[in-house]
């Protein structure tokens, strides 16, 4: 690897957001292997509001991320948060 390339990575996980960024990729991650795992098995469906509590979590960051860099769009992040939200909630009363 040579000097710019260590240079940009440095930079890049200095910024305010690497964290945000790592984290909806670890949840990004969890929710495609909970659809694979969710597709096999016996027990289709059961992880419905994991699914939909992570894809709440997700939206959740971005809205925190997009309100920090003063964005309009946050209104849009936070609105589907809440909704996953709801949706998990409702998954797990399976109504």
């Amino acid at each position: 690897m040579n000097k710019e390339s260590r240079k940009y990575i440095r930079n890049v996980m200095r910024g305010k957001d690497f964290l945000i960024d790592f984290i909806n990729a670890a949840l990004a991650v969890g929710i495609l292997v909970m659809v694979v795992l969710n597709s096999f098995g016996e027990g289709t469906g059961m992880y419905f509001p994991q699914i939909f509590g992570f894809g709440a979590l997700l939206a959740g960051f971005n809205c925190i991320k997009k309100i920090r860099a003063r964005s309009g769009f946050a209104f849009a992040f936070g609105g589907f948060a809440i909704l996953m939200a709801v949706v998990a909630v409702l998954c797990y009363l399976k109504i």
